[in-house]
């Protein structure tokens, strides 16, 4: 069972008992004035995680209630029924709070009003970049992409170690493409893979950089107008920086090898846009050479596993979910990642059309 939070400490309300108003030895506490014990601090109220609710103040002699909030319903504590005690004066709410607290989570959950969705029962279009040259495990990664290009209907364009000065017009042909397909695009997804460098650049197989500052824009509602409020997703397996974060820890000796460096390229400001990173700002990001990238093996993983049911923002949540409760070594030392998540989408995204959209 997960512990409630406690209380912050707002501005505190009176609290009377009978005509005698408040009780001499009480002490404010959290939100409410709470009968005193022995000298010490008080009952602390605690909150359920994600609403408040209905606790009288006092054990014995409830004086006042905390204001609902949402469709709690009252906790036992407040029909005069006692407040379990841990050693101390901490009170701690009963099973049947818990339960009632769940019943409201459930509730919330199955609210009408849910997030909106993107419409993706039109063309997917799809872009794979990806430099194998000096990135032993890459030619495992572009598997897996492939399939994923398959199980969710995107047709996808590869562009397989191309030198450096060629990635951009590359990228630019398949733009134009988009602006002139006959047939309404639900979403573009473009996969980039290859060495980086600490300035914010990735590279080609000649290790010629490009700046992503120029690739993001290309696909901009200026720029791409067949894609104005569509979902533009941007997946970037490159290092983004030197540092290696240690676990304390060693494990199984897992050999890996870094994409070199990159550091963080800033959100482009335009609507629609999900971009994923492999690894933090200012850290390496693993690939073996016998598996392939680590993100994009637990992207195999969670897309199979969930992609037919759940959003983009909650299969990279649990994407991430499965990286940072492995450890990884490097020379037998403990590396942890973590991929992060940049968006300024607006609505959710399925992969797979839901009734709902039909």
């Amino acid at each position: 069972m997960v512990r409630p939070e406690p209380l912050h400490r707002p501005r505190p309300l009176p609290c009377r008992s009978g005509a005698g108003g408040r009780k001499a030895g009480a002490q404010r506490w959290g939100w409410l004035w709470l009968e005193g014990a022995a000298g010490l601090p008080g009952e602390q109220l605690l909150a359920f995680r994600g609403c408040r609710a209905n606790i009288w103040c006092g054990l014995h002699n409830p004086c006042s209630k905390l204001a609902p909030s949402g469709p709690c319903q009252p906790s036992p504590a407040v029909a005069g029924q006692p407040v379990q005690r841990l050693g101390g004066p901490v009170a701690v709410p009963t099973n049947e709070n818990w339960q009632a607290a769940q019943q409201t989570h459930n509730e919330i959950k199955s609210s009408p009003d849910e997030l909106e969705e993107y419409d993706m029962r039109n063309g997917r279009m799809a872009f794979l970049m990806c430099v194998t040259t000096g990135r032993t495990g890459a030619e495992n990664d572009i598997e897996v992409m492939r399939k994923l290009f398959q199980d969710y209907n995107f047709t996808h364009q590869e562009c397989i170690d191309p030198f450096g000065q060629d990635i951009v017009p590359k990228l630019e042909k398949f733009r134009d493409e988009i602006n002139q397909s006959a047939d309404v695009v639900s979403c573009c997804l473009i996969t980039l893979m290859s060495h980086g460098t600490r300035n914010g650049y990735i590279s080609g197989k000649d290790e010629v950089k490009v700046n992503l500052k120029d690739i993001f824009p290309l696909f901009n509602n200026a720029n791409c107008p067949k894609l104005r409020g569509k979902p533009k997703i941007f997946i970037i397996q490159a290092c983004r920086g030197g540092n290696v974060d240690e676990g304390v820890e060693e494990k199984d000796n897992v050999f890996q090898e870094s994409d070199d460096m990159m550091d963080a390229m800033r959100l482009p400001t335009t609507s629609d846009y999900y971009i994923v990173y492999s690894t933090q700002k200012g850290y390496i990001s693993l690939r073996n050479k016998i598996i392939g990238s680590r993100m994009i093996e637990a992207m195999n993983k969670v897309f199979s596993q969930h992609g037919m049911k759940w959003h983009l923002g909650d299969l990279f949540t649990k994407v991430n979910n499965l990286l940072v409760q492995r450890d990884f070594s490097i020379d037998r030392h403990i590396v942890k990642v973590t991929i992060v998540m940049e968006s300024t989408l607006t609505k959710a995204v399925y992969l797979t059309p839901r009734l709902a959209n039909m």
